[in-house]
C-alpha cells in the first residue's frame, strides 16, 4: 500500500514539488464530518487544529479519518493515514513512520513545530489502535 506514496513522492525533485504534492493530497482526504470535530478527537500539540478518528474493521484492520485547518498539516495527515490505513494493531505498532517519511523526503524540510505536531499525530494513531484493541 505504500508503493503509490513512494511513486508519488519519488517524482518530486525538490521541496517545493513535495510541498505541492502534500497540498494535493490534503484535497483528496475524504470530507470529515463536522460533528466529529470534537475536543475528544482533536490532537493537542499541533500547529493547526487536527482531528482524527478510527474505525476497526471486521478483519481487525483500522480505517482512519482526519482533518486539519492547515493545508500542509492536512497533507501530512493524509500521508500518515495512507501509511496506517488497512493495517491491524500489530502492524501499526511495528510501523516506523519516521523512516517512511524520511524515505519520502518529507521530514527534513519541516519546521521543528511541524515535526512535533507530526509526532503527536503518530502518537495518536498508535494510541487509538491500542485503545480500540483493549476495548474489544
Amino acid at each position: 500500500m505504500l508503493s503509490p506514496l513512494f511513486e508519488l513522492f519519488s517524482k518530486q525533485h525538490n521541496w517545493q514539488d513535495r510541498y505541492r504534492q502534500l497540498i494535493a493530497l490534503s484535497k483528496q482526504l475524504p470530507a470529515f464530518p463536522d460533528d466529529q470535530k470534537t475536543e475528544a478527537n482533536q490532537i493537542d500539540g499541533c500547529e493547526n487544529r487536527v482531528w482524527l478518528t478510527v474505525k476497526k474493521q471486521p478483519d481487525d484492520s483500522f480505517i482512519f479519518q482526519g482533518d486539519s485547518e492547515g493545508r500542509i498539516v492536512k497533507g501530512l495527515l493524509a500521508v500518515l493515514i495512507t501509511i496506517a490505513n488497512n493495517k491491524n494493531a500489530e502492524q501499526i505498532k511495528a510501523l516506523d513512520f519516521h523512516a517512511i517519511l524520511n524515505q519520502l523526503k518529507i521530514i527534513d524540510e519541516l519546521s521543528q513545530s511541524r515535526q512535533q505536531g507530526l509526532d503527536k499525530i503518530i502518537e495518536r494513531i498508535k494510541l487509538l489502535t491500542n485503545d480500540v484493541k483493549k476495548g474489544e
